[in-house]
């Protein structure tokens, strides 16, 4: 978003939001940035249910990190102790993946998997079938 666009959303002078924005990158906040998936190059993902002995739970972390289809990767209790988010080019990469991983981690088994073919609420946003926002949720504060 522009300046001049923030500055009317924030109903604020330009000069004003560039100080404001400039400080607060400067106290080390973290941005997040997403996008229209479909024009990615990855729309589809999927979320993987696996399990590996505890003593490999470390290891493992660190070689998920490494896979650049890997966008989370969570640490849980019960059967499936990791739960691994991906993006995917395309329906086929869903077994492609899986036997890429099965390759790399030989200790890691997949227990179940779930495909995503369309994301229609990210974030609080509402997505078009082309990615973009189409709509917010607002959030409810108690």
């Amino acid at each position: 978003m522009s300046l001049s666009r923030l500055a009317t959303a924030a109903d604020a002078g330009v000069t004003t939001v560039r100080r404001r924005l400039r400080s607060l990158l400067l106290s080390g906040v973290s941005l997040r940035c997403d996008l229209a998936r479909p024009l990615s190059g990855w729309p589809l993902s999927a979320v993987y249910f696996a399990s590996v002995p505890g003593r490999y739970l470390e290891e493992t972390s660190r070689v998920l990190a490494g896979v650049r289809e890997v966008r989370s990767c969570a640490i849980t209790a019960g059967p499936n102790n990791l739960v691994i988010d991906v993006w995917l080019r395309e329906l086929a990469d869903v077994h492609s993946f899986e036997a890429h991983l099965s390759r790399q981690l030989p200790r890691l088994t997949i227990g179940d998997r779930s495909v995503v073919l369309r994301t229609v609420k990210h974030m609080g946003r509402l997505l078009g079938e082309d990615g973009h926002c189409v709509g917010v949720v607002p959030l409810r504060l108690p």
